[in-house]
């Protein structure tokens, strides 16, 4: 008799995965690195989704939130700092954005709670070495005062916090106001997704 044909066996491990000396942990290396990437941006996007409002900063605190401004936001993107105590803030936008290179916007207008000491704050100011711009209002608001700040990260965030030190002091709110800060704009997703690739690049 014709003997049956014997059925083929299908290899179990055909990437040869069990073999000696298999780089088995370059595998879980690149699936727990991409776990954590699909979790934070997954965390980012729910971060991006609600309201970004923290309370109680000191005036020396708002240089991390400056640094998130310039890190996580596009260009539009903005952070405004209400002073809790009283009437006025402190508000930034960022006007562009690229490699370490980064131009940011403050500006005050002058109504009921800075016009005492609106002339103050652009002599003081103009002391420190800023480009300050005075344009005329509407509405309420009679003048309208812009500071740009550009540069590399550390020398705007370094700036941004002498300016808003300058500022408070001249508008009379003391060594120490606390703030409610908060964040308008969406995260710039892809600018973050990139730092992180350059981070991995950096750390392989």
């Amino acid at each position: 008799m014709r003997r049956r044909a014997g059925r083929p066996q299908l290899k179990r491990d055909p990437l040869r995965t069990n073999a000696p000396g298999a780089p088995t942990h370059c595998y879980m290396r690149l699936v727990l690195f991409s776990f954590i990437v699909v979790a934070l941006l997954a965390g980012l996007w729910w971060w991006g989704k609600r309201p970004r409002i923290y309370r109680n900063v000191p005036l020396n605190g708002l240089r991390r939130f400056i640094w998130s401004l310039l890190a996580q936001m596009p260009s539009g993107g903005f952070l405004v700092a209400d002073r809790r105590s009283d009437a006025g803030f402190l508000q930034l936008a960022l006007r562009s954005a690229s490699t370490n290179s980064y131009a940011i916007e403050f500006g005050l207008p002058e109504i009921d709670w800075s016009a005492p000491h609106f002339e103050a704050v652009h002599a003081a100011l103009v002391r420190q070495h800023f480009e300050v711009a005075v344009e005329q209002g509407s509405g309420q608001v009679s003048q309208f005062m812009r500071v740009t700040i550009s540069g590399h990260s550390e020398e705007v965030i370094g700036r941004a916090m002498t300016l808003f030190e300058v500022v408070a002091d001249t508008l009379g709110w003391g060594t120490s106001p606390t703030f409610t800060v908060r964040f308008g704009g969406p995260l710039d997703v892809p600018r973050i997704r990139a730092q992180l690739a350059a981070a991995r690049v950096r750390g392989a």
